[in-house]
C-alpha cells in the first residue's frame, strides 16, 4: 500500500470519525495563515499551497486534542517569534520558521501553542540590546517596505512599458505621415 492510499484512508477516517467542528477549511486556513503572518511582519513564507500529508498530519493532531486552538496558538506564536523569523543573535540566526517545520513533530507545535520559542520579555534586556533588538526590526520592517515599493515600482515600469509598446504599434512614421496629410487622409 502506497503513502498516497494510506493518506487517503486516513482522511476518511478523519471525515467519518470526527465532528465537522474539528475539519480544517484549507482554503480558509491558508488565508489566515498568510493574513497572520503579515500582521505580525513576519518572514516566514507564506503558504501557496498545502500537501495532504501536511493536511493529515495537522488534522491528525486537532482531532487528537479535539480543538483548533492549538493551530491557531502555535501559528500565532509562530510568527510573533524572533527566534521562528530569524531575527535572533544565535546559532541559529537566519534560520527560519516554516508549517511543515511546524508540523514535523507534535512537540514542536505543542511548545509554539505553549510559549517556548515567544520572545524574551523586553524588561530582561539591557537598554543597549533594547535599543539594537528595535533597530533590527526597524531596519526589517523598512526593508519590506523598500522590496515592495520596488515590486510596485518595477510593476508601474512594465505597465507603462507595454502602454508604450500599444502606442507604438499604433503609430506611423513622419514619412508615412506626410504622405498620408498629402493624400488628404490626415486633416489637421
Amino acid at each position: 500500500m502506497g503513502a498516497s492510499e494510506k493518506n487517503e484512508i486516513v482522511m476518511a477516517n478523519i471525515r467519518n470519525n470526527h465532528p465537522a467542528e474539528l475539519r480544517i477549511d484549507w482554503d480558509q486556513f491558508t488565508k489566515w495563515f498568510n493574513a497572520t503572518l503579515q500582521m505580525y511582519g513576519s518572514s516566514i513564507a507564506p503558504l501557496k499551497y498545502i500537501t495532504k500529508g501536511k493536511r493529515v498530519q495537522a488534522q491528525r493532531i486537532v482531532n487528537e486534542l479535539g480543538t483548533k486552538q492549538v493551530l491557531i496558538d502555535a501559528v500565532v506564536a509562530m510568527a510573533k517569534s524572533d527566534l521562528c523569523n530569524g531575527r535572533c543573535r544565535t546559532k541559529l540566526a537566519g534560520w527560519k520558521a516554516s508549517f511543515p517545520w511546524m508540523l514535523s513533530k507534535d512537540e514542536i507545535m505543542a511548545d509554539l501553542a505553549n510559549g517556548k520559542y515567544d520572545n524574551a520579555p523586553t524588561a530582561e534586556l539591557t537598554a543597549d540590546e533594547q535599543r539594537q533588538l528595535e533597530q533590527e526590526r526597524y531596519r526589517a520592517q523598512q526593508d519590506a517596505r523598500r522590496a515592495e515599493a520596488r515590486r510596485i515600482e518595477e510593476e508601474e515600469r512594465e505597465r507603462r512599458a507595454r502602454a508604450r509598446d500599444e502606442r507604438a504599434k499604433n503609430c506611423v512614421s513622419y514619412e508615412e505621415y506626410q504622405r498620408m496629410k498629402a493624400e488628404g487622409l490626415i486633416t489637421n
